[in-house]
């Protein structure tokens, strides 16, 4: 069976940090410079994809709701007349990244149709399965869970690279699929 890595949107929003270029060439400059660690782990998880796709060890995919996910925000922030100008254009600059990302080489994306399956109707069988047990999941999540659930169908074992794997992994358990940190996916 091939695998997939599926990026969720907290991943997905550290692939597309607008401050990622910048503290790059801050740490080249001297290693010992100051840069937050949200800028830190930014760069790793950005070099941590980009190996996977070098390598071409696993295919890599964005959902299409994770894409809804983390371009939201940015778009209000673009759109809020309390935003100032600086942070109107980190929010363009990561909708940049995140429109480079979607269509960068060996990044596949998956729209919520399916002709495999129907994804909503998925999602809505794992919301039930999660109230059941007396936990909740994220609309954003299940959908996320739902999609990989089909892909399996396919033949296609669907890791998700997360960012916090135990609301996945309980959705998944009962589909035998997983969910891991994006450090614990080695290229």
């Amino acid at each position: 069976m091939s695998k997939l890595i599926f990026l969720d949107t907290g991943v997905l929003g550290k692939l597309i940090h607008p401050d990622v270029e910048q503290g790059k060439i801050r740490l080249a400059q001297n290693p010992e410079s100051e840069v937050k660690e949200s800028i830190r782990e930014a760069i790793e998880c950005t070099e941590w994809l980009d190996t996977l796709i070098d390598e071409k060890k696993y295919p890599v995919a964005i959902s299409e709701i994770a894409n809804y996910e983390a371009r939201r925000e940015h778009i209000r922030r673009i759109r809020d007349r309390k935003s100032g100008l600086k942070e109107k254009a980190k929010a363009r600059k990561a909708i940049e990244k995140l429109e480079q990302l979607i269509t960068k080489q060996g990044v596949a994306y998956f729209p919520v149709i399916s002709k495999e399956g129907n994804v909503m109707q998925e999602a809505a069988e794992l919301w039930a399965l999660a109230r059941n047990n007396s936990y909740v999941a994220y609309d954003a999540d299940l959908i996320i869970a739902a999609q990989a659930v089909i892909i399996k169908r396919m033949g296609i074992e669907v890791i998700i690279a997360t960012t916090d794997t135990e609301d996945f992994n309980r959705l998944l358990k009962p589909h035998h699929s997983a969910a891991r940190g994006w450090r614990d996916i080695k290229p």
